[in-house]
């Protein structure tokens, strides 16, 4: 059965020396034995809201935190960045994490893309941290289209 790795994050993918990703810490990852699964489980601002709020999830919870991760190449900032600095400005105050995690959770607060990256990859990481699950593309079809990404990209 597929394996939900359930802790991806940017410090748990490591380039080798041909510099392909290879996955850390498994620690908390599970056989997907019955589609879906229950408890927050990993690192908060990583975490897809429907771990975060002790939901069902599946293997698209993954996907989510990949769409983080993707963010985080894009823009070279910790997820949710942007955010607390508007929340610093407008308010003069920062974020607390828990109201942070409460807004991903209801979808008000997103990562960022910038504007310089390739739009299909923005695009594409844009679909990963949909709010709904079953919008995210699967692992098979975020693969196929960061190759199709890549090739244009390298030509």
């Amino acid at each position: 059965p597929p394996i939900i790795h359930r802790d991806l994050e940017s410090r748990n993918i490591l380039l080798d020396e041909m510099h392909e990703a290879k996955l850390t810490d498994f620690g908390i990852s599970r056989e997907r034995l019955d589609r879906t699964m229950t408890a927050g489980v990993g690192t908060s601002l990583w975490m897809a809201p429907e771990v975060m709020t002790g939901e069902k999830y599946d293997d698209k919870a993954d996907i989510f935190s990949f769409g983080v991760v993707l963010s985080e190449l894009d823009t070279h900032s910790l997820p949710y960045a942007q955010a607390r600095q508007e929340m610093q400005l407008s308010h003069g105050r920062q974020m607390t994490d828990a109201t942070l995690l409460q807004k991903v959770a209801m979808g008000t607060v997103t990562v960022e893309f910038s504007d310089v990256g390739p739009k299909s990859m923005t695009d594409l990481g844009c679909a990963c941290i949909s709010i709904d699950p079953t919008m995210r593309p699967s692992a098979a079809e975020a693969l196929f289209k960061l190759q199709v990404i890549l090739s244009k990209e390298l030509v």
